[in-house]
């Protein structure tokens, strides 16, 4: 039993877009995708696997391509001339190989909108939950990183993740996690908080939940023997799990098994009525341990349909500045289709803050995640600041000096020698 955190985060399946060519027109933003708002865990498990086995980037044939993968969503990110031909390529294939196709679709403007509300946890299960924004600039980083996210996607992930995080600045107060949200409804149908507890797995869902319930006795099955000692948790090995969870009223399942952790005969002879969490993507329970009447299962669906019943006033603001740079960005889009040559500065701007900044890192050694992540933006924004106003130079135009002409002075102070 692997005992890690649920795989509630981007994972890698953008394959190398260095061998497919290039398409003269700009690409249309759009995404092609299932979440929990209109899937359930079961068929997102089976797409799950489906992109896992097979290269959906042959089928989608799109100029430019990403992909967000998470517990509660997945979605294809397309740039291509053709929005409607690649969406529909993407459902026929899906439709045959599971039987169904349950995307939805978006482009240009509302494909834009979507990825910035996705961003700033607006679109998630529980608003401003705090894993999404990292997700979204993982998954742009890993397109950007296989050669697949070019001069329509990589502008687009990073200004979803400027425009997540400064939503995210005004919903102060609102963060919290589905962990948080499972607990609250697995505590509801037992009617109590609980005695005795079953932690299968000390990933970051397993320690919110753990450090939620300081006062109950908490068990845990893990390989790890370094517990953190400020939760006071009790060490069980893992051949000792049955008899553990039989007498435990609330079991808390979120590890990354791709198989299922406990089955129906885990709990046959279960000695007390109990609720079993199931946080984890593809899920930890047996689905047929529904059968027993003395169990009651919870999983990522049951938490989406208690979510649904709750309100989170107090977003109108993040919703309006999310609304404007969304159609800020695409102002900038559509610009830059009138100036093509500037894409071609932006990449060579780009790569030549990437080479700068991974130099700086390798000199400063050992950094912790937070402080390669205040580096790397440091970058990005440094980059965005000085192509600013040259972007904004060319993409006007008066008739003393037309674009063109724009152009011309542009590629003679930034663009001419360069490699």
């Amino acid at each position: 039993m692997a005992a890690a955190a649920p795989r509630c985060q981007v994972q890698s399946s953008v394959r190398s877009g260095s061998e497919r060519p290039s398409v003269g027109q700009r690409g249309v933003p759009v995404v092609v995708g299932v979440s929990y708002r209109n899937s359930s865990i079961g068929y997102r498990e089976r797409l799950d696997r489906l992109i896992e086995e097979r290269d959906w980037t042959e089928v989608a044939r799109a100029d430019e391509w990403a992909l967000i993968r998470t517990c509660n969503r997945i979605e294809f990110v397309l740039s291509t001339s053709a929005p409607a031909a690649a969406a529909g390529r993407l459902s026929r294939w899906v439709k045959k190989e599971l039987g169904q196709a349950r995307f939805y679709v978006l482009e240009g403007h509302s494909a834009i909108a979507h990825l910035f509300r996705v961003a700033s946890g607006l679109d998630s299960m529980v608003v401003n939950e705090g894993q999404i924004l990292d997700q979204l600039r993982a998954a742009g980083t890993q397109a950007r990183m296989a050669g697949s996210s070019k001069a329509v996607l990589s502008p687009l992930f990073d200004a979803a993740v400027n425009a997540g995080a400064a939503a995210k600045s005004t919903l102060k107060g609102m963060s919290d996690s589905v962990a948080s949200l499972g607990l609250a409804l697995a505590i509801e149908k037992l009617g109590h908080k609980p005695s005795s507890v079953l932690l299968v797995g000390t990933g970051k869902m397993s320690k919110i939940v753990a450090a939620k319930l300081q006062g109950s006795r908490i068990h845990v099955v893990s390989k790890r023997s370094n517990l953190p000692s400020s939760l006071r948790l009790e060490l069980v090995p893992e051949r000792r799990i049955g008899d553990v969870l039989r007498r435990c009223e609330l079991v808390v399942c979120a590890t990354n098994h791709r198989d299922y952790a406990i089955d129906a005969e885990d709990v046959a002879d279960s000695k007390r009525r109990k609720v079993i969490l199931d946080l984890a993507f593809p899920r930890n329970v047996d689905p047929s341990v529904r059968s027993n009447p003395g169990v009651q299962l919870l999983d990522l669906d049951d938490i989406a349909r208690y979510a649904s019943r709750l309100r989170f006033p107090g977003t109108s603001r993040a919703e309006r500045l999310v609304e404007h740079e969304a159609s800020r960005f695409e102002i900038r889009l559509k610009a830059s289709r009138l100036s093509p040559e500037l894409p071609g500065l932006f990449r060579w701007a780009d790569a030549m803050r990437s080479e700068e900044t991974d130099a700086a890192l390798r000199r400063l050694g050992r950094l912790s995640p937070r402080d390669r992540r205040i580096v790397e933006a440091l970058g990005r924004r440094i980059t965005s600041k000085i192509l600013a106003k040259p972007a904004a130079f060319v993409r006007s135009s008066t008739q003393d000096l037309p674009q063109e002409e724009r152009m011309r002075l542009l590629r003679a102070v930034f663009m001419e020698g360069r490699p």
